[in-house]
């Protein structure tokens, strides 16, 4: 028997047969300590939060409240658990999210006993180096959700000023074309080619997403700005553009002029 000062797991999976397995295995090769066990997230935060153990070893499976979730959790509650995950869910894109919230090993399941205890060994023996690798993650992770916040904050503001600009003109969210305009004047500030391609690639990828047809975009976008031509649109263009247009402008015409306006504010 390995003996590992009599460390502490905590054992989490919607199995508990298998759990009951697992402990046995882990007491009888390695001189650690399974101090509870858990069948779903929440418990399993509860009880890492109570005995603040040296691993917990879980699946990603384990109810509503998943083994991603409580990864997130035991990052807020700053629970330095070492987190290695045992599951049966081989997806590339789970496992990433996992490593990324600090998980320090991903192993599918099942797998032959000497290669979780060996897994076992390598994080008991090496604290620092996983505490190390945990902080590293956390941080990152940190850093990727603030950068997601900072351009949901930045998407919203555009479509806040679009929508005031749009409404100065005398186009309002009643008017079906307001909301193709906004979206192809984000597009265009995103992507300065997609105006080029307006009939092939700005209304069918709009109306994509609105689920409705390129024609339909199109006219709905066109209206809008005879309506906005018959209120206080001109004058509005007027300042976006930096001078008075003698004729409505086009669809294009419009949409590249705000998309400039707002990029250059």
């Amino acid at each position: 028997m390995l003996n590992i000062s009599n460390k502490t797991i905590l054992l989490a999976d919607n199995d508990a047969d298998y759990m009951k397995m697992t402990k046995e295995g882990l007491e009888k090769n390695i001189s650690v300590k399974v101090v509870d066990m858990a069948s779903n997230g929440e418990e399993a935060l509860q009880k890492a939060e109570q005995k603040r153990p040296d691993i917990i070893l879980m699946d990603i499976l384990l109810g509503e409240k998943n083994g991603l979730w409580l990864l997130e959790e035991l990052n807020k509650k700053g629970i330095n658990s070492n987190c290695i995950i045992l599951s049966a869910i081989e997806k590339g894109n789970v496992m990433k999210r996992a490593m990324s919230l600090g998980a320090t090993n991903y192993i599918i399941k099942p797998t032959e006993n000497n290669i979780l205890l060996e897994k076992m060994v390598q994080v008991l023996t090496a604290p620092e180096e996983m505490s190390c690798i945990k902080q590293k993650a956390v941080l990152s992770q940190m850093e990727t959700d603030r950068n997601d916040y900072n351009k949901k904050q930045n998407k919203y503001e555009l479509e806040s000023t679009i929508s005031k600009l749009l409404n100065r003109m005398g186009i309002t969210a009643s008017i079906k074309g307001y909301h193709f305009i906004r979206k192809g004047v984000m597009m265009v500030i995103e992507n300065r080619e997609a105006i080029l391609s307006i009939t092939k690639g700005l209304y069918p990828d709009i109306a994509k997403e609105y689920n409705t047809t390129a024609g339909k975009v199109e006219r709905a976008m066109r209206h809008a700005i005879e309506t906005a031509w018959k209120r206080t649109g001109k004058e509005i263009f007027y300042e976006m553009a930096g001078y008075y247009p003698m004729v409505k402008p086009t669809n294009s015409q419009f949409i590249a002029t705000m998309s400039e306006y707002l990029r250059c504010e």
